[in-house]
């Protein structure tokens, strides 16, 4: 396979969205929902540390990677550093195939040990690269010169080097999408645990699947793309490459923000499409997504975790929901009667897209039936009546906003409307 950056013209005008998927017969038919979309992010251009040309340095003899350490620096922390960068550096360009991060015209790529960098290290753009077709930045990294040589160093150093080659392919996707992408792959290339991050991600389902405003956030929210590359990837890694070869942009040399489109979620709106079933659609696959988010380690934190109902309860919203964001209310089936029935009924906030769904757990926590609540139309009210309740251990009603009723989802917007709801449940 040659590297990405290559497959792009193919990839736009002959392939299409779907060719990296399984399924390459099951082209995407149609374009996504033509909305005005929100200007992309601020071109910036960052710098190394300043007093970093005195600083020593050590390159690697197989790659063009330099790490730059301040004086005085144990050559221990140094050496395992570069390592690291040599471990993700091949795992990036060999195992996954992907474009090496461009570190400008020295033809080297160069890595910072600094103080207190989230995550442990990041890619910074230093300019963009006027010899690219399509967008395209050279960059640079700094990585925490704290962060303990092992699996936290190797992940560090992963995440920067995966961000590089991003930088490279597709500088002007928005940064809570890159952030969650890089880390889904970086995960490929490490396989070391989730810690808090996946916490952070699972205390606030109703956040957006993207938090511009919180790294440990987006970064937890790689379990979003690493269940799309394990639902529809025919390898590991295969989606998330295939939305960075359909993510390129084309910026004039004036533009002081990089282009608007397409977006992620552009190009996941038509790449998913009929993946589940003939007809199915982005917003099939969140309510998918949200019903196995459910049953994850950890579990998402739950707007209500309820008994049964001996009277009819009403609950609200405990916290609004954002487009692509879900709740989710635990209905414990204990105290339930042999032959008992669950009536549900939901209204929402207008001008928000809400998909609901009633799905019976088992003993096991395995989800063994799923009921849709129906409504019409556009109308933010919808009803079911679930039977044959015996043998199940609760049900989960999952309530998914799938975005607003005028134009798709953009993660270039910054701010999206959350709405409310109000569920009703009663014994029948």
């Amino acid at each position: 396979m040659p590297p990405l950056k290559a497959l792009l013209p193919l990839a736009l005008a002959v392939c299409g969205p779907l060719c990296l998927f399984r399924g390459t017969d099951a082209l995407a038919q149609g374009t996504p929902q033509r909305v005005p979309h929100s200007a992309g992010p601020v071109i910036e251009r960052d710098h190394p540390p300043p007093a970093a040309a005195s600083w020593p340095k050590a390159c690697s003899v197989r790659n063009p990677i330099c790490v730059h350490a301040p004086a005085g620096m144990p050559s221990a922390v140094w050496l395992a550093a570069l390592e690291s960068a040599d471990r993700a550096w091949e795992a990036v360009t060999d195992a996954l195939d992907l474009p090496p991060p461009d570190g400008g015209p020295d033809g080297a790529w160069h890595v910072y040990m600094v103080d207190e960098v989230d995550g442990g290290g990041r890619a910074l753009p230093e300019g963009r690269d006027p010899r690219a077709r399509f967008d395209s930045a050279y960059s640079f990294a700094l990585v925490d010169r704290s962060t303990r040589p092992g699996c936290s160093l190797d992940r560090a150093l992963a995440r920067v080097v995966l961000r590089g080659s991003l930088w490279r392919v597709a500088p002007a996707i928005d940064d809570g999408s890159a952030i969650a992408q890089v880390e889904g792959m970086a995960k490929l290339t490490t396989l070391c645990a989730d810690g808090e991050d996946a916490a952070a991600f699972q205390l606030h389902p109703e956040r957006a699947l993207i938090d511009p405003a919180s790294p440990s956030f987006d970064r937890g929210a790689s379990m979003f793309f690493g269940w799309l590359d394990a639902t529809f990837a025919a390898s590991p890694g295969v989606f998330v490459e295939g939305l960075w070869a359909l993510s390129p942009t084309r910026t004039s040399p004036e533009a002081w923000r990089w282009a608007g489109a397409p977006t992620t979620f552009d190009v996941l709106r038509a790449s998913v499409r009929d993946l589940l079933w003939q007809g199915s659609t982005f917003d099939d696959v969140l309510v998918r997504f949200a019903i196995e988010r459910a049953s994850a380690d950890p579990p998402p934190r739950f707007a209500w975790n309820v008994p049964w109902p001996v009277v009819a309860r009403r609950l609200a919203a405990s916290d609004p929901v954002d487009p692509t964001g879900a709740s989710f209310v635990k209905v414990d089936l204990a105290g339930a009667p042999s032959g008992a029935k669950l009536h549900v009924e939901v209204e929402w906030e207008d001008y928000g897209r809400m998909r609901w769904i009633v799905a019976k757990i088992d003993p096991k926590g395995q989800v063994r039936a799923q009921i849709p609540v129906g409504s019409l139309g556009r109308s933010p009210k919808g009803a079911v009546t679930v039977e044959n309740l015996e043998g199940f251990d609760h049900l989960l009603v999952a309530g998914v906003n799938v975005g607003s009723t005028e134009q798709a989802f953009d993660p270039d917007q910054g701010e999206w409307e959350p709405h409310g709801w109000l569920l009703t449940i009663g014994a029948n």
